[in-house]
């Protein structure tokens, strides 16, 4: 697992917060990225929109991964959220919102 901050530097535009390359042997792979607090994330490649989520997390890899994929998030300046790079989210162990 890897783990990082970013805080953001300005109000409701999207940041990247992650880039993403993997080589053609790999590029079946998948990771789930998940942020605390969630904040919308999007994946882009080549300048275009390729994934979205409104829920704190997304999954990253596959085959536009050997395009490099940035992920983007969108939140508040000065805003800190927590980022996580693991194993894949399934239905099995995706993150839940609690009430």
């Amino acid at each position: 697992m890897h783990i990082k901050s970013h805080t953001f530097r300005t109000d409701g535009e999207w940041e990247t917060i992650d880039t993403l390359w993997y080589s053609p042997f790999f590029y079946w792979q998948r990771n789930g990225l998940r942020v605390t607090p969630p904040v919308p994330l999007r994946i882009v490649v080549f300048n275009k929109v390729v994934d979205e989520s409104n829920e704190g997390w997304i999954n990253q890899g596959g085959a536009s991964a050997m395009l490099l994929q940035r992920i983007q998030a969108r939140g508040q300046k000065g805003q800190t959220i927590r980022v996580e790079v693991g194993d894949e989210i399934t239905e099995e162990n995706r993150p839940t919102r609690s009430a």
